[in-house]
């Protein structure tokens, strides 16, 4: 299987380089390219054509979101994960509103847990979707006010595997998580799209419902 073949983006030539050499530890990644801010992300990613960039949200010329959203025009299937210091929700809003397919959207403290940002990479490299567990937490908390949500339906367990689909993780490693069955997490996955009138479509990327959710009900509560 050939590796994922990643590009960095980030100004601060101290993480720039501490992108580079974490990444190189991981046996099925290949970084391809290092560059220090938004359009000549834009240009490198064009000429290059990795698997996934990542992105610091604040650089010169043009920011994360902007650079992101330049890439995929031309690479729709191109992953990206965006890195910040914040956990404003916004912000995590701005770089998803476009579509939350193959993306990721991390705090810069992952750069402590490789293991995270691994699996964030092949995350969306494969076209899934991950956000930081601050983010999705305040989505979810936001989604849940809604007048016309269906969030308060959730058992308190069911919120809990929610929480953890929407930061990536799968069945299996729910229930490894959570120390259940996996048929049990099967069970509460069925609940929660029963309760929450998701589509069957919804279980090809179901790590974005909560993000999708919090997208429908800011429309309603704005």
């Amino acid at each position: 299987m050939s590796p994922i073949s990643v590009l960095v983006a980030e100004d601060q030539k101290i993480l720039r380089d501490t992108y580079v050499n974490v990444l190189s530890e991981m046996p099925d990644i290949q970084v391809v390219g290092a560059v220090a801010d938004g359009e000549a992300a834009v240009e490198a990613a064009q000429r290059l054509r990795p698997d996934v960039v990542l992105l610091d949200i604040q650089m010169p010329k043009l920011n994360g979101i902007q650079a992101a959203e330049r890439i995929r025009a031309f690479a729709p299937r191109t992953g990206l994960v965006l890195f910040s210091h914040y956990s404003e929700r916004q912000y995590a809003e701005a770089f998803l509103r476009n579509g939350t397919a193959g993306k990721a959207y991390l705090l810069k403290t992952t750069l402590s847990e490789p293991e995270e940002l691994h699996r964030a990479i092949q995350v969306v490299a494969e076209g899934g979707a991950i956000l930081a567990p601050e983010i999705q937490d305040e989505l979810i908390r936001l989604a849940s006010a809604s007048p016309d949500s269906h969030f308060k339906d959730l058992t308190s367990r069911e919120l809990e595997v929610l929480s953890l689909m929407a930061e990536g993780y799968t069945n299996i490693s729910i229930a490894r998580k959570l120390c259940i069955s996996e048929r049990t997490v099967e069970s509460h996955v069925n609940n929660i799209f029963g309760k929450l009138g998701l589509t069957a479509e919804a279980e090809r990327n179901p790590r974005v419902m909560a993000v999708l959710l919090f997208l429908r009900a800011g429309q309603q509560l704005s």
